[in-house]
């Protein structure tokens, strides 16, 4: 329990991923969180299939971009520590963003609550990126522009290859 809120408090930029345990074990439980909730947010509007897949992706080009950075920046030795932050950052931040991609689905264009649930996915988004930001900021030890360019960079790569996974052509 104490770790779910040491993730909460990086969402509120409180902590960093130093203040977490270097532990494989944590590690793996914090990606396998991070799976289950991608799954759960992605099955809303895929079939399982879908959203295994595309779930799938996203936590690896998640590790490989981290192990790849710290790599870079001679810092491998916070690979644990950085992937527990934003597995168990994504997955605090994808249950809150469960019920707010859920009501815009079931929203349709023309109903007079489709701005307030386009505006909390927004929200949402730009707060996961900040979030991520401020992870490889102190993971990687980088100035807060650069932190912000390379989350930028790391979201739309994530995106293409999980769209070119699904689709077939990865």
């Amino acid at each position: 329990m104490n770790m779910i809120f040491r993730f909460i408090e990086i969402c509120f930029f409180k902590a960093s991923p130093a203040d977490i345990p270097s532990s494989h074990w944590l590690m793996k439980i914090s990606l396998l969180a991070y799976l289950i909730v991608n799954v759960a947010i992605t099955r809303i509007e895929n079939n399982w299939e879908v959203s295994l897949f595309s779930s799938l992706t996203d936590m690896i080009v998640m590790i490989i971009v981290a192990w790849l950075l710290l790599q870079f920046r001679g810092l491998t030795d916070r690979y644990q520590q950085t992937v527990t932050a934003m597995a168990g950052v994504g997955s605090v931040l994808g249950c809150v963003g469960i019920p707010i991609v859920y009501f815009f689905s079931q929203v349709k264009e023309q109903q007079q609550f489709a701005g307030v649930a386009m505006l909390l996915l927004v929200v949402i988004l730009i707060w996961s990126l900040m979030v991520n930001a401020h992870i490889f900021r102190t993971a990687l030890e980088i100035k807060p522009s650069s932190a912000v360019m390379l989350t930028v960079a790391y979201t739309i790569l994530s995106l293409m290859l999980v769209g070119l996974a699904v689709s077939g052509v990865a």
